[in-house]
């Protein structure tokens, strides 16, 4: 502050000093007051973030704004009054602006959280700290005249001859020192921006915002050259950018910045396209009509582009459309995104993450999250499987439908500011929906093969030590001491008949046991069907259901796979349970057809399935069943009334073998 009314002070005392038109006393003494705002941004974020490194960069760029400003004033005060200083404040003047420019680069760098953007762009940022070095030497240490056209007849007093050559390439020198480490901080914020989502964009979209504004600034300050009209546009680009940069840190929900940025690139495109346009047509049809009757070419002109305005504009506001609001406007882009990326994911688990993501890049939304239906021995449970941004207070659900069965539901937060989702984002939230419906029931069929997979497996493996637990306790030691009997019977065979004949009875015994005991265990491997067979085992468990039943069964079913006939019979007895339990029924049909394949029906005449159907354990226990073995089994409205299972069984499985095709007899035992 004392700096920069300093400034302003010598400013006003230096008004008769030969100085740059560009840049007269009653500028330097505006610049002065206005130089105010940036340190003063600065010092509210950093008072408010204190840990924040963009507070404290606007103070240093402040600082060296108003230090660059006061060595100026005061170099044109003193120098031609002979003043102590005078020399010194010309030479501060011709590298002050460093502490000014470069700071702000280092602030893009590290703008909206206070890091970079990544660990490989500390490359860019030792780059640009280096430029600034190199731009106070080239300041301090080049010879010739100080300030850049301020103090023409002031020579460098520390000024080094070897960098001489410099003014040679002054051109490039200030491309490698300047211009590239300012592309380099801006595209830190491209980065940022095309990675960004959530309150991180909308942060981005102030700082977005303020450049396309300070872009205006520029364009108005080459056309108008070097005047103060200029120097004032120069001078609002710093004042938008630091008041951009302190209401995204600290309010960046202040104002509907979507609303304010897509109207800005849209009439400040239409504005530039219009007056590019009418310049070049102006100048095309003057050269064409050269001797013509004069103000021709401009009623040409104002003609075409009168034709091509709508046409712009619906162009730009499609473009910029699709920039704020993503592809909200573009349902099959965005449809079609969706399925490319979910096609590319190969691990089942990753494809609900990534519609997800997918859907909240594609529409800019802030909050995107996915729960699905699961099934437990307690009961249905909703689990979320997929979460995408900061999670919203009051989402919209939209339900997730496969096969008329609500399997779980899509959220989604609004986006700031709006409320209400429009028309277009329903019609398009909805098409997702769908989509992502189809996904997650693929998903979760994967997924399910999977653990009925590690279920068969681990099943396998405690069967496999049941038995040899059964055979090693039970078998093993009535077949020993059969062995032993029988050699103690031989042994006395010639010196003791009686005690043979004893022997003998024993050891008969201990097979006749053993036989038992094998015959147990091989019973209690095989399950009612394995035993009488599907239409056999299928009647006698009808017949014991306390419900009108109306079987329709084939006169004679074959040997099936096993896996085929234990997964039909235990879909069968679920779904007449499910009768039983929820339809409220009077009848029951039960229906088994052979084909291509075999078709299970169970079909009842109860209440019906509820509106909002979700299934329950015993749904997803029958269609893990038959999932597992490469059937399917579906569950829908009867036409007349109540509701019908149709279960799809495959009558061949890979390396089984059936009764028909080859009889496997397991000997002595009957």
């Amino acid at each position: 502050m004392l700096t920069t009314i300093a400034a302003g002070v010598f400013a006003v005392l230096s008004r008769t000093t030969p100085r740059p038109e560009w840049h007269p006393w009653w500028l330097m003494a505006v610049e002065s007051l206005s130089g105010l705002i940036l340190p003063s941004l600065g010092l509210l974020v950093a008072t408010r973030r204190s840990q924040h490194l963009v507070g404290w960069l606007l103070l240093a760029a402040g600082f060296g704004a108003a230090l660059d400003l006061l060595s100026h004033s005061y170099g044109l005060y003193a120098l031609p009054r002979e003043i102590p200083g005078g020399v010194l404040a010309a030479w501060i003047s011709s590298w002050a602006f460093v502490l000014f420019s470069f700071p702000l680069m280092f602030l893009f760098l590290i703008f909206p959280n206070g890091h970079l953007p990544s660990a490989r762009w500390g490359f860019a940022a030792r780059y640009v700290g280096a430029c600034g070095l190199i731009n106070v030497s080239i300041g301090a240490f080049a010879p010739g005249p100080l300030g850049f056209g301020y103090f023409p007849s002031v020579s460098n007093p520390v000024g080094i001859a070897e960098l001489s050559f410099i003014a040679t390439y002054v051109a490039i020198v200030s491309v490698v020192t300047n211009l590239v480490p300012f592309l380099l901080s801006v595209g830190s914020l491209l980065f940022r921006y095309r990675h960004s989502t959530g309150v991180l964009r909308r942060q981005l979209n102030w700082v977005a915002w303020a450049t396309m504004m300070a872009i205006l600034l520029v364009a108005a300050q080459i056309l108008v050259g070097h005047s103060p009209a200029g120097s004032i546009a120069v001078d609002l680009v710093t004042v938008l950018l630091g008041t951009a940069i302190t209401i995204a840190i600290l309010r960046h929900n202040l104002f509907n910045i979507d609303r304010i940025l897509s109207n800005t690139l849209i009439y400040g495109g239409l504005t530039a396209g219009v007056v590019g346009l009418y310049i070049g047509i102006v100048s095309i049809f003057g050269l064409l009509l050269q001797r013509s009757v004069s103000g021709v070419a401009p009623l040409l002109a104002t003609g075409v582009v009168a034709a091509l305005l709508q046409p712009l504009r619906t162009l730009l506001q499609r473009s910029v459309g699709r920039l704020v609001y993503g592809l909200r406007d573009d349902p099959y882009t965005a449809l079609a995104l969706l399925g490319r990326r979910m096609e590319a994911t190969s691990d089942p688990k990753k494809i609900l993450p990534e519609a997800a993501a997918t859907v909240a890049e594609a529409l800019r939304l802030p909050y995107v999250a996915i729960e699905l239906d699961s099934t437990s021995a307690t009961g249905t449970d909703r689990m979320r499987v997929a979460t995408h941004g900061t999670e919203a207070r009051e989402p919209l659900k939209l339900s997730l439908v496969h096969q008329s069965e609500e399997i779980g539901i899509l959220m989604v937060g609004p986006r700031p500011f709006d409320e209400r989702f429009s028309a277009a984002d329903l019609r398009l939230l909805r098409d997702v929906a769908r989509h992502v419906a189809q996904a997650a029931s693929a998903m979760r069929l994967s997924l399910a093969l999977l653990r009925a997979q590690e279920r068969a497996v681990a099943a396998a493996a405690e069967e496999r030590r049941r038995l040899a637990r059964d055979l090693h306790d039970g078998v093993g030691p009535v077949l020993t001491g059969a062995t032993w009997t029988l050699q103690a019977a031989l042994a006395n065979l010639h010196s003791s008949p009686d005690s043979t004949h004893e022997l003998l009875t024993t050891s008969l015994v201990h097979l006749r046991q053993g036989t038992e005991d094998l015959r147990r265990i091989s019973k209690g491997l095989r399950s009612p069907v394995d035993q009488l067979g599907l239409r056999e085992a299928v009647l006698i468990h009808l017949g014991r259901v306390p419900l009108t039943v109306h079987p329709a069964l084939p006169d004679e079913i074959p040997r099936l796979p096993a896996a085929t006939e234990e997964a039909a019979y235990w879909v069968l007895a679920e779904a007449v349970a499910n009768v039983l339990r929820h339809a409220h029924a009077d009848n029951c049909w039960v229906t088994i057809e052979l084909g291509d394949a075999l078709v299970l029906t169970v079909a009842d005449d109860g209440r019906g399935l509820p509106d909002r159907f979700r299934p329950g354990v015993g749904m997803g226990s029958m269609r893990e069943r038959a999932a597992e073995i490469g059937g399917t089994c579906h569950i829908h409205p009867r036409a007349d009334q109540g509701t019908e299972v149709v279960t799809r069984l495959p009558l061949s499985l890979p390396g089984t073998e059936t009764e028909n095709s080859k009889q496997t007899v397991m000997g002595g035992i009957t």
